[in-house]
C-alpha cells in the first residue's frame, strides 16, 4: 500500500498518552508482559528510537502501528510519545495496521490467522494472492494458516504455547472425528509429540478407523543426460573385438558411469577386460594408466 501523494508528509508531534485509542482491528490479543517489560528497560535507557503511528480522528488519534510501544509507555508512566502522524482512509489505517502486525515474527499462528480472516473478508475483500505479496509470503502458506480456524477451539486454544503447530495439525484433519482431533492435540500437547510421532499416532486412528491411508508416493527423478550419450553406440559395437560383451552404460550424473561388461574370453578374462579399457581409453581420449599396461602377462 502507497500513501497518496496528495496527502500531506507526515509530521512528527508530541501526543499525550491519553489522546491516542488502540486500533479496534488490532490482531494481537496477547501481549507477553516479559516482553514489555524489556521493552519499557530498553525505552527507559535509550529512550523511543522509531516513533509511533498514528491517525488523527475528531480530536483523538487512532493508533496505526506501535500498540506495543504505547503499553511500554504506559507502564513507564510517560505523559507523552512520539507520533508520526500520517492522512489516511479507514481502510487503508486497518489494512496498514494489519500488514504491519503480520509481518512480526512473535504473533501466535491463530492470531495470524485472524488477522488474514480480516483481509480476506469484507470490507478488505482481499486475495489470499495479494495478502501473500504484502507480507511476504506464498499463498500456500496462507491458505495454510487460515485453515487453522477450521480447526476445533479447543485446538486454537493450546496452539500459542507453541508446542502444536500448523504442521502438526495437517496430519489432524486427515481424522473426521473432531473429538479425536482434540484428544490427540491435547495429548500431543502435553507430551510434547513431534510432527512425526503426531502422524503416527495419526495412522493408528486411521489403521482402527479402516480408513485406507495413502502412501506417499515417491517420484523418480528424470534420468540425467549423458554428455557421452553419442560415442557410446560405437564403442559397444566393437568391445566384441576385444572379447567382452558391454551389455549397457548408465550415467549417474556428477561424471559417474556405470558399465556392465562381460568377460566372453573364459580362459584369460583378465586380458579382455584390459583390452577393452585400453580400447576404451583410447576411444575416449582419456590417459591409460600405466600400472594397467604394466600389469598385462
Amino acid at each position: 500500500m502507497v500513501e497518496s501523494s496528495s496527502c500531506p508528509p507526515p509530521s512528527i508531534e508530541q501526543l499525550r498518552l491519553e489522546q491516542i485509542f488502540t486500533s479496534p482491528h488490532q490482531m494481537r490479543k496477547h501481549f507477553d508482559p516479559g516482553t514489555l517489560r524489556d521493552l519499557a528497560k530498553s525505552m527507559k535507557e535509550e529512550g523511543l528510537i522509531q516513533p509511533i503511528t498514528v491517525r488523527k480522528v475528531g480530536n483523538a488519534f487512532e493508533l496505526v502501528v506501535g500498540e506495543r510501544r504505547l503499553r511500554a509507555a504506559q507502564m513507564l508512566g510517560w505523559a507523552t510519545i512520539d507520533s508520526r502522524v500520517i492522512d489516511i482512509s479507514d481502510e487503508d489505517a486497518a489494512v496498514k495496521g494489519l500488514i504491519e502486525n503480520l509481518q512480526r515474527a512473535d504473533l501466535t499462528p491463530i492470531e495470524e490467522a485472524g488477522g488474514y480472516k480480516q483481509l480476506v473478508e469484507a470490507p478488505y475483500n482481499l486475495t489470499q494472492e495479494a495478502i501473500a505479496q504484502r507480507v511476504g509470503k506464498s499463498q500456500t502458506a496462507i491458505a495454510r494458516i487460515l485453515a487453522l480456524l477450521d480447526l476445533p477451539p479447543e485446538i486454537q486454544e493450546i496452539m500459542p504455547r507453541g508446542i502444536i503447530t500448523e504442521t502438526h495439525t495437517r496430519a489432524l484433519r486427515k481424522i473426521s472425528d473432531r473429538a479425536r482431533q482434540i484428544e490427540l492435540a491435547q495429548q500431543g500437547d502435553k507430551q510434547g509429540w513431534t510432527v512425526k510421532e503426531m502422524e503416527r499416532r495419526v495412522q493408528e486412528v486411521l489403521k482402527e478407523t479402516g480408513v485406507p491411508t495413502k502412501r506417499r508416493e515417491v517420484k523418480s527423478r528424470p534420468p540425467s543426460q549423458d554428455p557421452l550419450a553419442k560415442i557410446w553406440q560405437p564403442i559397444l559395437q566393437s568391445a566384441d573385438q576385444t572379447g567382452v560383451k558391454v551389455s549397457a552404460v548408465r550415467y549417474e550424473a556428477n561424471g559417474k558411469w556405470v558399465l556392465y561388461v562381460e568377460a566372453k574370453n573364459i580362459s584369460n578374462p583378465r586380458r579382455a577386460l584390459a583390452d577393452f579399457f585400453i580400447q576404451l581409453g583410447h576411444t575416449l581420449n582419456g590417459p591409460i594408466p600405466s600400472d594397467l599396461i604394466e600389469s598385462l602377462p
